[in-house]
This record gives structure tokens, C-alpha cells and sequence, in this order.
């Protein structure tokens, strides 16, 4: 399995949650506390709350945002696309493996959903950003980025991201620690 690389498409719709949609879906479940606060409480289990225009969702579930996992695996296979030499044939079908898995995961769980189409082009455009920021030279300064991509490829790794996209949740971003 190979990561895809290609030129971030400007219409790409990127990873993100419409949250007034979720609200508007949702809205039996809206609890309005005080004035201006709604907060839902979702499967997985996700708090989402909004004041105004602020919003902020947690992931409750015990085993991570689905979303920070997400950026993660981004990041790792922005270095492992950067360097591929750097890495073995197992660890460049490992990581690419386990980003597919989360993009697929978002892609089934965010609001609205995306389709396939839409769930690569925010992939592609993803990967072109995190690649831009990162700006590998393959070098020994690079160790960190590179390290944390060898290390997304282990099976402790493998498994724990397993868990993470294993319940079908809002892959919120928070806590990520």
C-alpha cells in the first residue's frame, strides 16, 4: 500500500466538522443550560459545547481523538513521503496503512460525511501542508519528525491506533496530548 502524493487541490474540503450542522441534526438532543450554551453529549462519548460562535468538543472516550490521531499520522507520513529512504518497505506500508485507516475513519464519522473523492483530495492536501511545514532535508536535524515516524509504524503504535478508530465517534481534536 502506497501513500498518495499529489498537489493539494485548492477546492480540497479538508478535515473538518460542521458543527452547525451537528447542532441542527442533533437538535433533540441539544441541552441549553444557560443562555447562549448548548452542549450536546454524543456516542463515543464526545461533549460538544458552544457559546456563541466558540466551540469546543472533547473526546471522553478513553482512548484518544480520533482527530488528533489523525494529524498524527499526517505528520508521519508527511516525513515517511519526505525520506522514504529513511524507511523500510514494511514501515512505509505500515504508516501509509494506518493513515488510510484514519482518513477513512473521519471520513465516515465527521459531519457531514465525506465520500471517498473528498475524504483524498483532504488527505492529499493534508500531507502537501504537513510536508510544507515540516521541510525535511533528511538530515540528522530532522531526527524528531523522522524518529516519530519509525515509531508510528511499531506494533504498539499499530495497536493503539486500532483502538482509537475502532468506535465509530466525532473524530474531535481534543484532548491532544
Amino acid at each position: 500500500m502506497a501513500l498518495a502524493s499529489g498537489p493539494a487541490l485548492a477546492e480540497a474540503p479538508g478535515f473538518t466538522i460542521d458543527y452547525d450542522r451537528l447542532f441542527a441534526r442533533e437538535a433533540d438532543a441539544v441541552q441549553r443550560p444557560s443562555p447562549g450554551t448548548e452542549y450536546l453529549e454524543l456516542p463515543g462519548p464526545v461533549i460538544v459545547e458552544r457559546r456563541g460562535a466558540r466551540v469546543r468538543a472533547t473526546d471522553q472516550s478513553g482512548w484518544g481523538p480520533a482527530g488528533c490521531a489523525l494529524g498524527r499520522l499526517v505528520t508521519a507520513a508527511a516525513a515517511v513521503l519526505s525520506c522514504p529512504d529513511l524507511f523500510s518497505e514494511r514501515q512505509r506500508d505500515r504508516v501509509a496503512g494506518q493513515l488510510l485507516r484514519g482518513v477513512a475513519f473521519f471520513a465516515a464519522n465527521t459531519v457531514p460525511a465525506m465520500d471517498q473523492a473528498q475524504a483524498r483530495r483532504a488527505m492529499q492536501a493534508a500531507l502537501a501542508r504537513e510536508r510544507s511545514k515540516l521541510a525535511l532535508s533528511c538530515a540528522a536535524r530532522d531526527a524528531a519528525p523522522l524518529a516519530f515516524a519509525a515509531h508510528i509504524a511499531e506494533d504498539p503504535s499499530l495497536r493503539r491506533f486500532g483502538k482509537i478508530f475502532e468506535m465509530p465517534r466525532l473524530p474531535v481534536t481534543a484532548p491532544c496530548h
